[in-house]
Order: C-alpha cells, then structure tokens, then sequence
C-alpha cells in the first residue's frame, strides 16, 4: 500500500477513531507512532518474519523508504 492509499482510505473515516496495529500473539494494540524508515526489501523467506527488514544503521543499503507504523 502507498500512502496516498492510505490517506484516501482515512478520508473516509471518523477523525476519531484509534488506530491499532497487531499485537504479537494476538489481539491488538494502539498505534503509538509513524516514523519514516529505511528498509531492504524481500529479504525474509520464513513465515514468522515479515518479508522486509528496517535497516538498523543510516550508513546500511537499502531498498527504499517506507512509514511504519508502530
């Protein structure tokens, strides 16, 4: 999804409602924050990872820049 995605979808919503991300067994949690991040793409092939990967250091390769949301 491209941000642009995104915000159309949002425009569509109530301004107030929460915005919750998957919690890590189960459930949900609320969003605390969006930050812009680095990451390399495809680099994941087990189930249990996601397929991408932040890059750790600024000086580290990269694929393209991405906001997560956590």
């Amino acid at each position: 999804m491209k941000v642009k995605e995104l915000i159309e979808k949002l425009k569509l919503c109530d301004p107030e409602l929460m915005v919750v991300v998957r919690g890590y067994e189960d459930g949900v949690n609320e969003a605390e924050n969006a930050a812009q991040v680095k990451i390399k793409l495809d680099v994941n092939t087990e189930w249990y990872y996601g397929t991408h990967e932040v890059t750790d250091r600024d000086e580290d390769p990269f694929d393209c820049e991405a906001i997560y949301i956590g």
